[in-house]
């Protein structure tokens, strides 16, 4: 039954992505999304030292998209302060569902195609979903689309 329920949810998904990209304009790629595997992610979320913002997204999901350029901006704000941010994308169809998003929004930050494990691994209940990790902990979780206001103030606060 859960095995139905997840095939159901993931040709829902599907069918809202090709709707949700049509008219979208393919630029140029400067970042090329790309596929990573767990132990990749894994390595580079669990490091005993560093900061790292963690932004989960999907091209269907219209909070995700209208965040992206606040995160961007803060992104080129606090990274020579030692803030670290990736965006983890969890579309079905793979690092190409969001590619037209990164290239339209000119995003700056790393942003890999985990899939739809993502929700699973991570407990995700909902996206965006933001996770701050210190040193090799998640040390909170920011659900739902925030303002660059409340974002500004969030990592500001985090890299204390």
């Amino acid at each position: 039954m859960i095995q139905i329920k997840r095939i159901f949810f993931a040709i829902i998904l599907a069918l809202i992505a090709a709707i949700a990209f049509e008219g979208i304009s393919q630029a140029e790629p400067g970042l090329i999304v790309e596929k990573i595997e767990e132990p990749a992610l894994d390595a580079m979320i669990w490091k005993p030292n560093g900061r790292l913002v963690i932004n989960f997204m999907a091209a269907w999901c219209w909070p995700c998209v209208d965040e992206l350029p606040a995160l961007n901006k803060l992104y080129k704000k606090y990274n020579e302060q030692g803030l670290k941010l990736i965006g983890i994308s969890i579309d079905l169809e793979g690092p190409q569902a969001i590619q037209p998003i990164v290239n339209e929004h000119k995003i700056e930050f790393p942003v890999y195609w985990y899939g739809d494990k993502a929700i699973t691994k991570f407990k995700l209940n909902a996206i965006p979903m933001l996770f701050l990790v210190r040193n090799g902990e998640i040390v909170e979780k920011v659900q739902g689309r925030r303002t660059e206001r409340f974002l500004n103030k969030k990592f500001k606060e985090f890299l204390k």
